[in-house]
């Protein structure tokens, strides 16, 4: 619904404050502080601008296409509701729902930024602001996908694109659900982590297939749509900017989680 996406949209407004507090300057200095609004343009023109996103974004739409406007999509949904969905997908789907809500997820956001500050922690600032950037950038895409290609949920008939006569042609669960886990992925150098992080960002999208909220190309929609606003934040680190990297070391007795600041 329209007043739906006005609350996400109004919820990023508020993240954006919270996370890139701008504090007055002196008249020569300007009355904002530029960086933070310097790094969200240059996120915005990467997202929406630049021939390397601008492609791949076609691309996916293109595949998308294909389940959404076929039968696929509705042979997906009757085959795991007949054959796969049971009492234990429904309490994961419990869980994994919870990441997939704005409501959740810019609180978790900005109380990450705040302990970072704290107690000086640079991971967990560096990755609440990389999350957070990549959900505003990649918010007013989806809002446009969601309403502009018209798809409707499974209980109101199949997915067939039919431009702005629904509003669920991506996933906002798959969306917002992904990127935390994204994000994480990002940041980790070693490829058996970063291979389950990937695995465990699809599990909110699932979740809506799961309780039958969305078709299967709403879901990798939605969570293609977090990859590229992840993938866009993280080529847009750069210059001065302090990058940590997440990853996982072998120790006596089981494993480590390593943290490297790249300065």
């Amino acid at each position: 619904m329209f007043l739906f996406a006005m609350v996400r949209m109004t919820a990023a407004a508020l993240s954006i404050m919270l996370l890139f507090p701008v504090p007055f300057c002196r008249a020569e200095e300007g009355p904002l502080s530029s960086r933070p609004i310097r790094t969200v343009v240059l996120d915005f023109k990467n997202y929406y601008l630049a021939p390397s996103n601008l492609l791949p974004l076609g691309i996916g739409i293109a595949v998308d296409a294909v389940p959404a406007n076929t039968n696929i999509d509705r042979w997906i949904r009757d085959k795991y509701r007949n054959d796969l969905r049971s009492g234990g997908t429904d309490d994961i789907a419990r869980i994994a729902k919870a990441p997939g809500s704005a409501v959740v997820t810019v609180p978790v956001f900005a109380g990450a930024y705040g302990i970072g500050l704290l107690t000086g922690n640079p991971t967990l600032k560096e990755w609440s602001e990389r999350s957070f950037r990549a959900t505003i950038v990649g918010t007013p895409a989806l809002l446009i996908l969601e309403r502009g290609l018209g798809s409707g949920r499974p209980e109101d008939g199949n997915s067939h694109w039919r431009p702005f006569h629904a509003h669920e042609g991506a996933s906002g669960h798959a969306y917002f659900g992904a990127i935390p886990f994204l994000t994480a992925a990002e940041m980790s150098e070693n490829p058996y982590w970063k291979g389950l992080l990937y695995g465990i960002s699809a599990l909110p999208g699932l979740s809506r297939i799961n309780d039958d909220a969305h078709y299967f190309s709403q879901v990798s929609l939605g969570w293609y749509l977090a990859y590229l606003s992840c993938r866009v934040v993280s080529k847009g680190i750069g210059g001065d900017a302090v990058q940590t990297k997440i990853g996982l070391a072998p120790v006596q007795g089981g494993m480590a989680v390593t943290f490297l600041r790249v300065f």
